[in-house]
């Protein structure tokens, strides 16, 4: 009889036939985008070096406003739930088996930051091979204030990510386009 480990392992080989490039077992990719749902326009993000601890990144929303997350597992993935900001989003396949989905994010009830402060928003993506916990560091906006859309747009975030024998899936590196 195989063991947990094992069958974990196994079922992660099967759904998500991973790079053999990445130490201790597969490894994937996942590729993000967050779009106003409103103009179809990407978010801007602010390099902001070390002076926050989560990333060199922050990414500037509104709030009360709706975004579309649109997720790309590459190779394809299994991915059945998304948790972001405090809300259980339902995520939609693109298209059977595809490795794409789209959920749809209300931040109403996020209050705008102050000056000079950063919020971690928790970002969990799961499914039958693992799950992903990770902080995105944002910045929230009254709507129609003009600084949340200063920067860089953000095209795609881009994990690489790697998945131990318990299903946990963590991101190794990130890029942004």
């Amino acid at each position: 009889m195989l063991n947990k480990r094992t069958n974990v392992k196994r079922l992660w080989f099967f759904l998500f036939k991973p790079h053999t490039t990445m130490k201790n077992g597969g490894g994937f990719q996942l590729i993000l985008s967050f779009k106003n749902a409103e103009n179809n326009e990407n978010v801007v993000f602010k390099q902001d070096g070390q002076r926050f601890g989560t990333s060199q990144r922050t990414l500037k929303l509104f709030s009360n406003a709706k975004y579309k997350i649109h997720i790309t597992a590459k190779p394809g993935g299994d991915f059945h739930n998304l948790h972001c900001g405090g809300s259980d989003l339902e995520l939609i396949p693109d298209a059977p088996d595809s490795g794409e989905y789209t959920a749809l994010w209300n931040t109403t009830g996020i209050d705008p930051n102050k000056k000079g402060e950063r919020q971690d928003l928790l970002f969990v993506l799961s499914g039958p091979a693992g799950s992903l916990r990770k902080q995105l560091q944002t910045k929230f906006y009254n709507r129609g204030d003009s600084h949340a859309e200063w920067g860089h747009k953000l095209e795609q975030l881009i994990w690489s990510c790697a998945v131990d024998a318990t299903g946990t899936i963590t991101v190794v590196d990130e890029q942004s386009l």
